[in-house]
């Protein structure tokens, strides 16, 4: 009897020990500065836990800002500019990630300077999680806060409603991803990519 007791014993212990061990390894929101290195990621997917949101464009039929917030989030202020190289993301890199989407076609968007990539000066200090200052739809405020870089895409809202109305089943998006940091910056993997399903009512 002792020794079956004994048994039971161990094996809630064993099991606790399983429990409290993976609870642990749940580092999905935490962010680790790795002998001071700055971390380079979309704040709007580290702050909603997830890659995809919506860029709704309104009932505009205009062109409308679309705008990808890109930080660096450094415990002590960075001495050198990190340029932030993103690309679009590929068809297939997009299914992977949600698998009902499809790219928005480059013929009703423009990118505003002509690239994806956005250099952020040096100086940024307390780490940034989002921001309202800056809109997912609309204008970028004239200053952004230290560590914070705008990828600008300029939508025409028109076009898209005629791919919409043409093909309703369809899923647009228009699909980031960070592949490098040049500088003082290393990518938070789990928050490099930033999708945004593109809608107009």
């Amino acid at each position: 009897m002792k020794k079956l007791f004994n048994i039971k014993i161990a094996l809630v212990s064993l099991m606790a020990t399983a429990l409290f061990s993976s609870c642990l390894k749940d580092k999905s929101r935490e962010y680790h500065f790795e002998d001071n290195a700055p971390v380079v990621d979309f704040a709007l997917a580290a702050n909603k836990g997830t890659a995809l949101q919506t860029a709704a464009l309104g009932a505009s039929t205009g062109k409308i800002n679309v705008n990808f917030l890109v930080t660096v989030q450094s415990p002590s202020p960075t001495t050198a500019a990190v340029t932030v190289n993103a690309s679009l993301m590929t068809q297939a890199q997009l299914t992977a990630l949600a698998p009902t989407y499809t790219l928005l076609p480059a013929s009703t968007y423009t990118i505003t300077g002509g690239s994806t990539n956005v250099t952020i000066p040096p100086g940024t200090g307390q780490p940034v999680v989002a921001s309202a200052t800056v809109p997912i739809i609309g204008a970028v405020p004239a200053t952004l806060a230290q560590g914070q870089g705008v990828i600008q895409f300029v939508v025409d809202a028109a076009a898209v409603k005629t791919l919409q109305t043409a093909n309703p089943t369809t899923i647009y998006a228009l699909p980031l991803i960070i592949n490098s940091a040049d500088g003082l910056g290393t990518i938070v993997d789990q928050f490099n990519k930033l999708v945004y399903k593109v809608t107009v009512p």
